[in-house]
């Protein structure tokens, strides 16, 4: 297989002011696109998710061809599709369970044809990748979203009622708290690492990330664990609301460095560009991408479970 070719990744740097400008007005405007949707539920909720996935596989797909390896943006969009929906509307292990395998093994089928082997089989892995990376977690957002039950908090739950969807209240409220932890952890990581932070994270991923800015992240998510808890309506008692936002916010960093790392092998400083300040639909989401799933895990255990 020949070897991808080298990008020089040159990044022009703006004051830090010029950029939380930019950041603000674009998370303001992400925040309305995101969250109507979110209280509305169903299929304007779905209808987000899809969009938001197709769009970022067409991003993953032009990084993927950056790094050398050709992935077709059509078969993964299919699958996605195939495999979100599995997900977010069927909702049962043996539906979600076939979907992914389809995931993992018709890229592989797809594959068959081609002589070159050692591409095909990374263009077959990386197809995968690409859709499961978005459809699990998205997927994940929609079944949260449609977890049964009130929310303890009257005036969220009197939005759901208003809204129609007053029997997924409790969804509403999970899906909110995850999101605000997620979110203000990034805002927190980056105010903080731009004003305080000197020694650098990880560098060789990414150049712009501090310790202090990790440490401010880690301290805001697990302050808006509990307090998101309690606006909510989340049926958290306090020491396991501050510990799993701190779970959940170490694990939104996480999955910001793991995107980092699919950039730098591309040679790109943003996957996309729809979004000033945030660059594409993937850095804008890359730390949801890790928290939605973890975040459905701990409502289930709640919720279903009986848990606690």
């Amino acid at each position: 297989m020949a070897s991808a070719p080298r990008h020089r990744l040159t990044q022009t740097v703006d004051p830090p002011a010029a950029v939380l400008r930019r950041r603000s007005a674009s998370a303001v405007i992400v925040v309305l696109v995101a969250v109507v949707p979110a209280l509305l539920g169903g299929w304007p909720f779905v209808t987000l998710l899809v969009t938001i996935g197709l769009i970022g596989i067409r991003e993953l797909a032009h990084a993927f061809r950056r790094a050398g390896h050709s992935v077709d943006y059509r078969l993964s969009g299919a699958l996605f599709l195939v495999t979100l929906l599995s997900i977010a509307l069927l909702r049962t292990p043996v539906e979600i369970l076939l979907a992914v395998s389809v995931a993992v093994m018709f890229p592989l089928v797809w594959s068959l044809t081609s002589a070159r082997h050692q591409e095909a089989l990374a263009s077959a892995a990386l197809t995968s990748l690409a859709v499961l990376y978005l459809a699990l977690p998205l997927g994940a957002a929609g079944v949260m979203r449609g977890l049964e039950g009130a929310s303890s908090r009257g005036w969220l739950q009197r939005i759901a009622e208003y809204l129609n969807s007053a029997d997924t209240g409790l969804g509403l409220a999970w899906f909110l708290w995850g999101l605000s932890v997620t979110w203000l952890t990034d805002a927190f990581a980056y105010l903080f690492g731009a004003r305080f932070g000197h020694t650098k994270l990880v560098p060789h991923l990414s150049p712009g990330k501090t310790r202090a800015g990790a440490l401010a992240g880690l301290l805001a998510g697990s302050v808006t664990g509990c307090l998101g808890a309690a606006v909510f309506g989340v049926p958290l008692p306090f020491w396991l609301a501050l510990l799993a936002g701190l779970v959940v916010s170490l694990t939104a960093q996480v999955g910001d460095l793991a995107e980092s790392l699919m950039k730098r092998a591309a040679g790109l400083k943003d996957l996309g560009h729809l979004i000033p300040g945030h660059g594409g639909v993937v850095d804008r989401i890359d730390a949801l991408l890790f928290t939605l799933p973890l975040t459905l895990a701990l409502a289930t255990l709640v919720v279903e479970v009986h848990w606690l």
